[in-house]
Formats: structure tokens, C-alpha cells, sequence
């Protein structure tokens, strides 16, 4: 009797890599992998595989879609939320993961992570925090610690020159919108039990409609870190735990509503519609200007990112060349 065999949300073989399709790509020691079967567990455990839209932007994270059977977005740095954003208002059955390494949520992303969570945003998102830019070479991160040697911080991060390493699950715990903040640790076994109920829960919640949950994951990157495997989980529990205690921040599920569907809030165009809006057929129905502008006419539109900034402006502009103002 099998007891324990590959979980069904990997791919059986990873043929989307160049070479060597039955091994990841990932640096032995690193933790990616350890994230990665305890996510794939948990979408197991809740049967959510065919509803499962993971988005991977850049950094080690982008490899996600790899390994995993599910659908999957790639995104540009920073942006999952973002994009996130705009999968749950348009596929509202959408099991929503937002897989991002420190400095991509925390450092070129924040402005997405911050408004995405202070919306609350029934998402998940699993921040994978190894203190380092890994994929790119080593670099100092927002988590970066004080001290800590990269390859832009030779003589270690200064306090006064680089500030001091930014603790994301505090700063979700200061808005009010999240419903879930946990942040766990893969440096022994206890610990990734932890983690591994914490990445199910942060899914339970999502599945419930009740908002945005976060869970925070230290992780090892011995590359990066210049140590051995073994080394790399000790100084977790020695050092980075220090700056960033394991600990529940936030779980406000039992009280939390479930969001009402963005369908249900507010009448939307369907296709037939947007396209008879759109199309040159509308031209028919105005006038020709019989004179130019008296005075320039000035249009601010304003929004972030995934939301329809781009479309409100190439809207704007069909409504223009309608009225023949080109």
C-alpha cells in the first residue's frame, strides 16, 4: 500500500523546464520546495485543484508554473496582487494565490501588497521570506538584516544608510483589512507542521469568501547566505526569528462575513454590449463638430494597477474619435 507518493497538483513530469524534468531547479537547502508541497498538500486536502489560479512573478518564485498543475499567471515584479485583483472580480470561483519572494512583494511591490490587503481582498497570498534577493544574486532585500553581508551590503546593512528590515506581517496587522496574518517558519520539522496548517487555513478562508489572508514563511536560501543546508536552518531559528518572531498576528475568520460576490454589487456590460460600445457603428449616432474646441479639455483618470487605467484611456479616446475630435 502507497502512504506517501507526489501530490496530484504537481505535474507528473516538469516538461516545461529545458532539462532535467523529473528534479526542480531549486539550490539544495533551499525552501522553496518545502512551500511549494505544503501548498500543493493543502490544495490536495481542500480539493481545489481545477479552481486553483496561482500567479508567480519574478524572482525564484516565477518557477512556479513549473510544478504546478493548476492555472497559473506570470506576472510582472511586484504586481500578483494586482493581478489578483482583477482575477477575483472577473472568475469569482477562482481559488486566488499570490506566491512572491521578500523582495518582490516587499520591495517592488509594496504599493500592490498594501492596498490589496488594506481592501481585503479575498486572496491568498504566501510571502516567501529568506532575507535576500536570491534569484539575482544575492542582493540586500527590505528584509535584509542589520549587519547581514550581501553582495550591494559587503560590509553588512547599515541602519543609518539602508534603514532597518521591514516586518510585513506587522505592517499588515497595522491595516484593517486582512482576515488572516500568520507568520511561520520551515526551520525544523515542528515548525513546517506549523506552517503547513497556517498555508491551509490561509486557503480555507479564501474558499469561504471571508478576505485576504497572509502567511509569511521564513525560509532558507544557503546559496544566497554563503552556508551550508544544515546552517542555513539554524541560523533561522537563531538569528532570523529574532527579527521576525513566528507567531498568529491576526485571525478574525470565526466573526468575518462572506464578501459578497462583485457580480452582485454593481450590473456589468457583457460582451455584446462592450463591443456595440465600442465598435465604429456608435459614430452614426453623433454629430460631426461644426466647430473647433473653444478651450482645451482636460481628463484625469486615476486608479492602480490591474484595475482598468489602460482601458478607461483607450475608452476615452474611441469616445473622442466618435465625436470627430481626432
Amino acid at each position: 500500500m502507497i502512504k506517501h507518493t507526489r501530490s496530484p497538483t504537481f505535474f507528473t513530469t516538469f516538461d516545461r523546464k529545458d532539462s532535467m524534468p523529473h528534479t526542480t531547479h531549486y539550490c539544495p537547502g533551499c525552501g522553496h520546495g518545502i512551500a511549494h508541497k505544503l501548498i500543493a498538500q493543502a490544495i490536495d486536502d481542500l480539493n481545489i485543484q481545477d479552481r486553483v489560479i496561482a500567479l508567480s512573478p519574478v524572482g525564484c518564485s516565477v518557477f512556479l508554473y513549473y510544478y504546478f498543475d493548476t492555472g497559473n499567471v506570470q506576472c510582472a515584479h511586484g504586481r500578483a496582487p494586482a493581478v489578483a485583483t482583477g482575477i477575483q472580480r472577473t472568475i469569482e470561483d477562482a481559488i486566488t494565490i499570490s506566491y512572491q519572494g521578500d523582495g518582490d512583494l516587499a520591495g517592488i511591490g509594496t504599493a500592490e501588497i498594501i492596498h490589496a490587503a488594506n481592501r481585503n481582498e479575498n486572496i491568498t497570498v504566501f510571502f516567501i521570506n529568506n532575507a535576500i534577493y536570491g534569484m539575482t544574486g544575492g542582493q540586500m532585500a527590505p528584509t535584509t538584516l542589520v549587519g547581514q553581508k550581501t553582495v550591494t551590503t559587503p560590509e553588512g546593512r547599515s541602519l543609518q544608510q539602508d534603514g532597518g528590515p521591514i516586518g510585513m506581517s506587522e505592517v499588515m496587522n497595522a491595516l484593517k483589512g486582512p482576515v488572516y496574518i500568520e507568520r511561520v517558519s520551515l526551520a525544523t520539522p515542528v515548525k513546517i507542521r506549523t506552517a503547513q496548517k497556517a498555508i491551509r487555513k490561509g486557503l480555507a478562508i479564501q474558499m469561504e469568501r471571508k478576505g485576504f489572508s497572509f502567511v509569511e514563511i521564513l525560509s532558507p536560501c544557503p546559496t544566497s547566505w554563503k552556508k551550508q543546508p544544515v546552517e542555513s536552518l539554524e541560523w533561522i531559528e537563531n538569528v532570523l526569528e529574532h527579527e521576525f518572531p513566528c507567531r498568529l498576528f491576526r485571525d478574525s475568520s470565526p466573526a468575518a462575513l462572506p464578501r459578497e460576490k462583485y457580480s452582485d454589487l454593481r450590473p456589468w456590460l457583457d460582451d455584446s454590449a462592450l463591443l456595440a460600445l465600442l465598435q465604429e457603428g456608435s459614430k452614426g449616432m453623433v454629430a460631426p463638430p461644426t466647430q473647433p474646441l473653444q478651450k482645451n479639455q482636460n481628463v484625469k483618470i486615476s486608479g492602480f494597477g490591474g484595475q482598468g487605467v489602460l482601458f478607461a484611456g483607450i475608452l476615452l479616446s474611441e469616445c473622442a474619435t466618435a465625436e470627430g475630435r481626432n
